[in-house]
């Protein structure tokens, strides 16, 4: 199975990335932000998206025929439907079933969120960020799917696990 987790910088998605990983055997956390670190980063660079997708794509196919593993789930932002597709087309039938979900947060949860984790050297930049990822991803929203939305205000990462396994359960049932 493949999970794909998006939303915002701050939302969340790593977190959640790592407590879904912990509740798997034979499972690898694949953050998309890491493991597409490249110098010089362009946001906007087609490029470079390609290129992480073939790279998530290799690892997925590496780690189930070298290491048996089953489960991968993989966290970044996706601002468009195209995009996700992409990476959903990409990865389909490397590992099961693909699922994905977008986390959502109130604006003061997301501000809180990253004033807890960045250094003040960045945090305004995170913080303008995420507010424009936010609006872009409603707006695309609106042209496809993004991922089924979770809301993660009031939820701790363990919770929004937790969720999105519920979510799993009942479309395999």
């Amino acid at each position: 199975m493949i999970i794909i987790i998006n939303g915002p910088c701050g939302i969340g998605k790593t977190s959640v990335a790592w407590e879904l990983n912990s509740l798997f055997t034979n499972s690898v956390m694949l953050d998309g932000d890491y493991i597409g670190a490249v110098h010089p980063f362009e946001i906007y660079d087609e490029a470079r998206v390609g290129y992480l997708y073939q790279t998530l794509c290799h690892l997925i196919q590496f780690h189930v025929t070298q290491g048996g593993y089953e489960n991968f789930v993989i966290n970044y932002v996706f601002e468009t439907v195209n995009s996700l597709q992409k990476l959903k087309d990409g990865v389909s039938g490397l590992a099961g079933d693909v699922y994905t979900f977008r986390l959502t947060a109130s604006r003061a949860a997301i501000e809180a969120r990253i004033r807890q984790r960045e250094q003040s050297s960045t945090l305004d930049w995170y913080l303008h960020r995420s507010l424009e990822l936010v609006a872009i991803q409603e707006k695309a929203a609106l042209q496809g799917d993004l991922g089924v939305i979770i809301d993660t205000t009031e939820l701790a990462p363990h919770q929004v696990a937790q969720t999105m396994l519920a979510v799993i359960d009942k479309r395999e049932s």
